[in-house]
């Protein structure tokens, strides 16, 4: 196999793993986006529920109200955390990708400048192998 089909199909692989970084990336901001949200709602949850709470309710009431705004206040606390988990996991898959099309710019590159070579080697070939022309 010659050298520019080599890395033609070293190109070709690279870019099938771009195609796979590129699928993980439009997950992870998917996940992302979703988490922020989630957060967001359960955010406006709380805000509206202190803004109700403007009647006199009894203890039970209270403590109940005062669980679950624990629980929404824990929830938005998780939510935020895999958002941040996120944006370092899209972060790396970012650096992945720019490696990527870095490597595979390359490679396209190399396999351009052995095609060239190897036409130009073909063409010595057929100069040397055509006899010298009559004047």
């Amino acid at each position: 196999m010659t050298a520019s089909r080599t890395l033609a199909l070293m190109a070709l692989k690279e870019r099938a793993r771009m195609a796979q970084t590129l699928g993980e990336l439009r997950e992870v901001v998917s996940q992302k986006q979703d988490a922020a949200r989630m957060a967001e709602r359960l955010q406006a949850a709380l805000t509206e529920r202190r803004v109700e709470s403007g009647v006199v309710q009894s203890m039970a009431v209270l403590r109940a109200e005062r669980v679950m705004v624990g629980q929404i206040l824990a929830e938005i606390d998780k939510l935020k955390a895999r958002e941040a988990a996120l944006a370092e996991a899209l972060a790396e898959a970012q650096g992945r990708l720019a490696k990527e099309e870095h490597r595979l710019s390359l490679l396209t590159d190399k396999a351009k400048v052995a095609r060239r070579g190897e036409a130009e080697a073909r063409q010595a070939l057929r100069d040397a192998a055509m006899p010298p022309r009559r004047r």
